[in-house]
């Protein structure tokens, strides 16, 4: 049985473009039959949510500031806009599938 991941889904109010990216996330997800638990926070809670509990993988809407120690995260404008979004579900599939 898989793993299943963590993911954490960031952005200004943690309302609706982490809605939008975590519904365009959920689809690549399905597609590559990843198992992951994926859930949505404001871009001020980031730090103390990852400190709680590490996730897999954080996607925010913008740069995140300060950083989060060793945990990936990669910026969710691509499922967004479109521009570069193959790239980015390449970097999702490759750091949620080691």
């Amino acid at each position: 049985m898989a793993i299943k991941k963590r993911i954490y889904i960031c952005c200004g109010t943690g309302i609706a473009t982490s809605t939008v990216i975590a519904r365009k996330l959920n689809e690549v997800l399905k597609q590559y039959k990843i198992t992951a638990d994926v859930s949505q926070c404001k871009l001020t809670e980031v730090v103390s949510r990852v400190r709680a509990v590490k996730p897999d993988l954080v996607i925010s809407a913008t740069q995140i500031p300060g950083g989060i120690g060793d945990v990936p995260v990669l910026l969710g404008r691509a499922f967004l806009t479109g521009v570069n979004k193959q790239q980015l579900i390449a970097d999702v599939v490759a750091i949620l599938e080691k």
